[in-house]
């Protein structure tokens, strides 16, 4: 079987149990489910993946390389202080929120089916969660080191500050959906965590600078720049 062949079955696999895992959740789901949505026989899926188990650790490993590496680049490849870094962050995140919705919302709620668990895919896990956190705190001391995040801060605590809330922040876009104004959202979210973070210096002051964050009118796009 080619290469290409190869990686379209496990592609397949994956994304059908990631629509499964979120309707049903991980342990509601079987395998023949899965089999079915992915239109395969038990032989096959099995021929890819050792186990359930395993396919929920290829769901965490492709959230890593998709999203934490993609972000890690995205924030490596621009030069300046956290402020600039951190937009790059934040942009990196919202946009792919919106173009990798599911994905997005199945690291989420596997995370929080799966953590606390002695097993494979929950030590998996914290070890992919604990790479994102220390990517952000490095970039935080980072900032304490150039001047543009205060001094007295705490890194490490804050970084775990920044995932929890921008967690909530997807969360709230995920539920309200449409009727979101997610541009403006996005944006004052992303400001908020600047002023807490620079202590309210590099222009952002303690005001909210946008006022339009609320009900928006249907169809119009979002872009985060």
């Amino acid at each position: 079987m080619g290469e290409a062949k190869i990686s379209d079955v496990k592609e397949t696999i994956i994304r059908e149990s990631i629509k499964l895992f979120l309707a049903n959740g991980f342990r509601g789901t079987s395998v023949k489910e899965i089999t079915a949505a992915a239109g395969i026989s038990r032989g096959t899926l099995y021929w890819y993946f050792k186990s359930k188990d395993e396919i929920l650790i290829s769901i965490f490993e492709k959230w890593e390389r998709e999203f934490v590496q993609g972000l890690v680049k995205a924030v490596n490849d621009r030069e300046g202080n956290f402020i600039v870094k951190y937009k790059a962050f934040h942009k990196y995140a919202t946009e792919f929120a919106r173009d990798q919705r599911e994905l997005a919302i199945a690291f989420n709620t596997l995370l929080n089916e799966i953590v606390g668990t002695d097993s494979e895919p929950g030590n998996v896990v914290r070890g992919v969660y604990e790479r994102y956190w220390r990517f952000l705190e490095r970039m935080l001391e980072e900032g304490k080191r150039d001047g543009s995040v205060r001094q007295d801060l705490d890194a490490a605590l804050y970084a775990h500050v920044i995932i929890a809330s921008h967690t909530g922040m997807l969360v709230e876009w995920f539920v309200i959906g449409e009727a979101l104004n997610v541009g403006p959202f996005v944006k004052a979210f992303r400001d908020m965590i600047l002023r807490s973070v620079t202590g309210g210096a590099h222009g952002f002051g303690p005001r909210l600078a946008d006022r339009s964050v609320g009900r928006r009118r249907k169809g119009r796009p979002f872009t985060s720049r």
